[in-house]
């Protein structure tokens, strides 16, 4: 449900050729000296493993908040005066959500000013925050199935966590997205996508869209894991089901889940709007906003079944599945209930989603196939029953869908992440320092090897919904 980043890398760059202060003699140094040590995290992560990189990420949080309060204050002083520019500062990231030029590697790009270092580094520390909302999801969802109100806590917990990183990944995008409207930036080259306003709008809309769902999945009565966490034959879960939730609380859950398709529509389309923005996070945020959209079809028809409205609950899931696009054509019901999926799962596997390591199995579809799979279960269980019990008439998905709830947001939409600055006793130790101050020569420091990546135990794409093959329950 959080998008997996890949996290950029970077050239070296000497803070003490561009700027000098007399009020701060060392601070040039210093930040010169935090910005090595996180540009050698990020090569070092990059060439560990799938599984070691969810251990690092602590290490590289650590890392990037030590950096920008420097580059930050290196900011404020060049605003306040304090700082002299020498020569033109100029750096180099790798673009992440840029369209790749090639097909194995993506873009290197070099640009001038400040503002450029800052609005890359910063995007850095939200990636390393949804990145620590997958770990945390992935442990949840791994976890032994509760025996007790302790371990249901104890997921619930994780899941809490998981939330509240995206929630600071989306305050981060929104102060970036706020920076870029009122910041202009040095040179005449245009931005690459990475660092538009309209991609941070769309990647803080992309995270309150998937903070919404982590909150949704805490009360899901029927858990769209729980098709992959069972065995594949047993349909036992589907007799045993949850208990349904009241009238009230379903309409709840089905409005939040529109609240978070609204948002990952938003996201699609200001991605689709950026010049230059790579096709998998345009993909991944459309893969999200029919997600959220079939979950609340679910809810509604959960609700209806309840109720005791079998042909209103099957009209519900045709619907949900409709918006995923599983109702395909075929010879009677045989044809929409098994071909849809079956498609759905022969494009998981064209991505080599098989058989992969817990760690790394990290779905490209936002939950897509799992709530697919859910839906199919329900209404086949569903049709049985009315088939040979109550013989309701089923209404059109047309006429269902037009009577979708509006969107009910959760999370404050105006929460604006404030960028760190140092201390007080920090610059008075800065101002009494030499320009050296001690600190190491970072600025020359090798740049070979930063595209050497070690081959992980399986590939990692981007975003969605981890998968366990245990019969665990979060």
């Amino acid at each position: 449900m959080t998008f997996a980043f890949t996290l950029p890398t970077t050239s070296p760059v000497n803070f003490t050729t561009s700027f000098a202060s007399s009020s701060a003699p060392s601070l040039p140094s210093a930040t010169t000296t935090r910005r090595a040590l996180l540009r050698d995290t990020l090569k070092r992560y990059k060439r560990l493993t799938t599984a070691e990189q969810y251990n690092n990420l602590p290490s590289l949080l650590s890392s990037i908040s030590e950096y920008l309060p420097y580059l930050y204050t290196v900011d404020a002083y060049i605003t306040s005066q304090d700082i002299a520019p020498l020569a033109e500062f100029e750096t180099e990231w790798r673009a992440v959500l840029s369209r790749r030029t090639v097909s194995t590697e993506l873009p290197r790009i070099r640009r001038k000013g400040l503002d450029y270092e800052i609005c890359f580094a910063t995007a850095t520390l939200a990636y390393v925050h949804a990145l620590r909302a997958r770990s945390f999801l992935a442990t949840a969802i791994q976890a032994p199935p509760p025996t007790d109100s302790n371990a249901t806590n104890t997921s619930v917990h994780l899941i809490n966590q998981a939330k509240d990183q995206i929630l600071t990944a989306a305050s981060i995008f929104l102060y970036l997205q706020n920076r870029s409207t009122t910041r202009e930036r040095g040179g005449s080259q245009p931005a690459p996508a990475d660092t538009t306003t309209s991609i941070y709008n769309a990647l803080w809309s992309l995270c309150m869209a998937s903070a919404t769902l982590l909150a949704v999945l805490k009360d899901d009565p029927y858990p769209s894991i729980v098709a992959l966490q069972h065995d594949k034959n047993s349909r036992e879960w589907m007799y045993k089901a949850p208990t349904v939730p009241t009238k009230v609380r379903s309409l709840l859950l089905a409005r939040l889940c529109m609240y978070s398709a609204d948002m990952a529509g938003r996201a699609a389309a200001g991605v689709a709007a950026t010049p230059g923005s790579g096709a998998e996070l345009k993909s991944y945020c459309d893969d999200m906003a029919k997600t959220a959209k079939a979950k609340a079809c679910r809810f509604l028809g959960v609700d209806a079944e309840a109720q005791g409205k079998v042909g209103e609950a099957i009209g519900w899931v045709s619907a949900g599945k409709e918006v995923l696009g599983m109702v395909v054509g075929g010879d009677g019901d045989k044809g929409k209930l098994g071909r849809g999926l079956d498609i759905l799962k022969k494009a998981r596997e064209e991505k080599k989603m098989e058989k992969v390591p817990m760690e790394a199995l990290l779905g490209p579809d936002a939950g897509r196939l799992e709530e697919a799979m859910v839906l199919n279960e329900l209404e086949r269980r569903w049709r049985k029953i009315n088939d040979s019990v109550n013989f309701h008439t089923v209404p059109s998905t047309s006429s269902l869908l037009t009577t979708l709830p509006t969107g009910r947001p959760m999370f404050p939409e105006n929460q604006i992440w404030t960028p760190p600055k140092l201390s007080s006793s920090e610059l008075l130790q800065l101002q009494t320092q030499s320009p050296n101050g001690g600190e190491l020569d970072w600025a020359g420091a090798d740049d070979s090897g930063d595209d050497i990546i070690a081959q992980p135990e399986s590939s990692m794409p981007p975003g969605g919904f981890p998968r366990s093959q245990s019969t665990g329950y979060y």
